[in-house]
């Protein structure tokens, strides 16, 4: 989580609830009346503060404020620059490993986020969106964004001091490894037999779509129409195949591209390499990339080698060659998008020796 500004003494015990709430709250009418009530609690002199903090904590909320207040708020283009650029210096200093896992759907990148927050006692931060983290820009509706880190959400991330990992579904483009050079981070690229993935997503909808409440947002989450739990799993299998291999193809090139051309220099990982191949060379690959000392990587070791609570990790079966039994159609289906590429670069680490 993108921490808030600290709120110190018996006003930030009372403010710190309150921007968790507003964090997450998504009516517009609540968010609005309860935000205003809230700061209409405490004396004027300490009303800015608790304003900018609620701001803060989500991004819809703009507090009512009368005309004079407003002229006393204003800000000009040059003072949003001053104070841009502190705010980039700040967040492009901040100490530690600052990491972006551009990741593949279903490629064990929230088992890798996961294992690297443990080992490195990094925070977890969203860079797609100004929010507090993934969960709460995801309870506003961000399911469909393209997950590509913006500069404001950098900036916010770099603020607090505190070293993150930030595990996002996004393509590279020139403009991003600017961003991410301007910024310092470091990248890691995870990536899967794209066959695979299909069996694993459908398998993933199916386990979301079966929980409580998962209508309410449906569309926005998963892009999928209403019905898709209860079509033919050959339908489900096509459905997805033609939605997302275009991307799944996109997203590998792109990073591939521009390590090429010099404009990033992540560390590609494979599901079916590295993921269930070695984890202590993983590790040490890891560890080498990212700048760690031993001690680090003999945490990372561990981490990788700890299995627990695999559905908080998001693990699903752990094997590859899952896609062997997909429909010859869904089979078709990727190769004949994939085949557009095919001069672009090697694309067996997605399609196996085909």
């Amino acid at each position: 989580m993108t921490e808030a500004p600290a709120q110190k003494g018996s006003d930030g015990d009372l403010v710190r609830p309150m921007m968790a709430w507003m964090s997450r709250a998504t009516d517009a009418n609540e968010l609005i009346a309860k935000g205003n009530a809230f700061i209409g609690q405490f004396p004027a002199s300490q009303g800015l503060k608790v304003a900018s903090a609620l701001a803060w904590a989500n991004p819809f909320f703009v507090p009512n404020v009368d005309g004079a207040t407003v002229g006393a708020l204003s800000l000009s283009s040059e003072q949003l620059a001053h104070y841009l650029m502190r705010a980039k210096q700040t967040a492009r200093t901040m100490a530690g490993p600052k990491i972006l896992l551009a990741c593949a759907p279903k490629s064990a990148s929230t088992f890798l986020q996961t294992a690297l927050t443990q080992a490195l006692g990094l925070n977890s931060a969203c860079l797609f969106a100004a929010t507090f983290d993934w969960a709460s820009a995801a309870v506003h509706g961000s399911g469909l964004v393209e997950q590509e880190p913006d500069e404001l959400a950098l900036m916010r991330a770099g603020l607090n001091g505190r070293p993150y990992v930030a595990q996002h579904h996004c393509r590279a483009t020139p403009y991003l490894a600017r961003l991410l050079s301007t910024y310092r981070l470091s990248t890691i690229v995870s990536h899967r037999n794209i066959f695979d993935t299909i069996v694993s997503m459908d398998d993933m909808l199916i386990d979301w779509r079966s929980r409580p409440g998962s209508s309410q947002h449906g569309y926005f989450t998963d892009g999928m129409p209403g019905d898709y739990e209860r079509r033919d799993p050959a339908d489900r299998l096509l459905m997805l195949a033609q939605r997302h291999v275009p991307w799944l193809v996109q997203f590998y090139l792109s990073w591939r591209k521009c390590a090429r051309n010099g404009e990033v220099s992540p560390l590609f990982v494979s599901y079916e390499a590295d993921f269930l191949g070695d984890k202590q060379a993983l590790a040490e690959r890891m560890a080498n990339h990212l700048g760690l000392d031993a001690d680090a990587r003999d945490r990372l070791v561990a981490a990788f080698e700890d299995k627990s609570d695999g559905r908080a990790k998001r693990l699903n079966r752990g094997v590859a060659g899952r896609g062997a039994a997909l429909p010859d159609a869904v089979r078709a289906q990727i190769l004949s998008t994939a085949s557009y590429y095919r001069d672009e670069d090697d694309l067996t680490p997605l399609l196996g020796r085909t």
